[in-house]
Parts: structure tokens; C-alpha cells; sequence
């Protein structure tokens, strides 16, 4: 596998890694934070894991991306 295809796809997958544990802590510790009354629905949970998952796997890649450019 190329270089650069190794990159990109370990740091997105980091980042997405990342993000589920974060929105998994946050839906289990303070559901209300997230929207929840009390049942966590599955349906919503998996949304918002996507949702935060896409959102740090794009940040971990940019961080790694401008480190690599220094």
C-alpha cells in the first residue's frame, strides 16, 4: 500500500476512533447533553457517533497533515 493511502487512512480511522469513544463518554456519563430524556436511542446514538466520528477524523488528519508540512 502506498505511502500516502497509509496516512490518510490511518488517521481518519484514528480520528474517527477517537470521536466514537468521546460521543460514547459523553452519551453515557450526561445523556441529557445530548439529547437524550433518560433511554438512549440506538438510532440517535449512532448518528451522532457518526457526526463526531466525521468531524475528529477530518481534524486528526488535518493536524497530522500540517505537522508533516513543517
Amino acid at each position: 500500500m502506498p505511502k500516502l493511502l497509509r496516512f490518510i487512512i490511518w488517521h481518519l480511522s484514528t480520528g474517527f476512533a477517537l470521536g466514537a469513544v468521546t460521543t460514547l463518554v459523553i452519551a453515557f456519563r450526561y445523556p441529557h447533553a445530548l439529547g437524550h430524556d433518560g433511554a438512549i436511542e440506538p438510532i440517535a446514538l449512532l448518528l451522532q457517533i457518526y457526526a463526531f466520528g466525521a468531524s475528529f477524523a477530518l481534524g486528526c488528519l488535518g493536524t497530522a497533515l500540517m505537522g508533516k508540512i513543517e
